[in-house]
């Protein structure tokens, strides 16, 4: 099981990014059960960082190309700029425009899907007689899921909940910056209550002598509104004996999507495979 730190952190009252790594590593694996392996995430993101696209034209020589000038406010260092301190990026996704904010992979950097498998480290080169500065990256490239026919806009509301700007690390954003711990599936199989993170996290406070206190929601009993129409749907139990609850919550206006950013970050740093808005926020629950 994969265990997030910063999943851990955003559910929990204990400050875990105060305690070091190493030390959780030791006592998880000492009190809990064996630890599989440790990886820091953000090394995958490592370059990749928060653009802005101030100005996109058709390329001169490729019908679907375009030829962009990015502003990174001049955080890459040794490479190419116009008279504004902007770099040259050609770009084919056909969601690419003027005023997006962008994730991009400067030359020297690797693409992030490459990361634990074949590096692919990008470099600067001519595409169709324009010289592309590295990449404007999608969501599969950012290794975030397997959205790839257009490039990851990113929303005025992400930076601001996370406080990045232009020529931030993108790891910033989506709690990527985190540490996997990859616990031993075996030693879960009588203890229930650590089955997720959350269980996790409230073990971990306990090991390290802190009171966890749960998210609201987590302990508050739910309440439902009683529906103004019927539904036509006629339920029969033959083995009460078995089964002797049935429940069931009627929901509408269901649009099924590709889920956020941030939850596909979640849901592949704990090695699950984002589908869609519906599959993925099951899973992250």
């Amino acid at each position: 099981m994969k265990f997030s730190l910063n999943l851990a952190q955003y559910y929990s009252n204990v400050d875990f990014k105060s305690l070091n790594v190493d030390e959780i590593v030791k006592r998880l694996g000492l009190q809990l059960g064996a630890i599989e392996s440790v990886e820091k995430y953000e090394k995958k993101y490592d370059k990749v960082v928060v653009a802005k696209i101030m100005s996109c034209e058709k390329h001169p020589n490729a019908d679907k190309l375009s030829l962009c000038f990015i502003d990174d406010a001049r955080s890459v260092e040794n490479i190419e700029r116009n008279e504004n301190g902007h770099v040259q990026v050609v770009c084919g996704a056909p969601n690419v425009r003027e005023g997006m904010h962008v994730a991009w992979i400067p030359p020297s950097a690797t693409v992030p899907s490459t990361y634990n498998n074949e590096p692919f480290v990008l470099e600067s080169r001519d595409l169709r007689g324009e010289i592309s500065n590295g990449m404007l990256a999608s969501v599969k490239e950012l290794d975030l899921g397997d959205e790839h026919d257009g490039i990851l806009e990113i929303t005025q509301e992400e930076l601001q909940n996370t406080k990045t700007t232009i020529g931030d690390l993108f790891s910033k954003l989506y709690g990527l910056d985190d540490t996997i711990i990859d616990c031993e599936n075996k030693m879960f199989t009588h203890r229930p209550d650590c089955f997720g993170n959350l269980g996790i996290a409230r073990e971990l406070a306990g090991i390290f002598g802190e009171k966890y206190v749960s998210p609201e929601w987590y302990v508050k009993r739910p309440t439902f509104a009683t529906p103004h129409e019927s539904i036509d749907i006629v339920v029969s139990n033959n083995v009460n004996e078995l089964v002797p609850r049935f429940s069931a919550l009627i929901m509408k206006n269901v649009e099924i999507g590709p889920s956020p950013s941030w939850m596909q970050g979640f849901l592949k740093r704990c090695g699950i495979k984002p589908i869609n808005n519906i599959v993925d926020i099951t899973n992250y629950v």
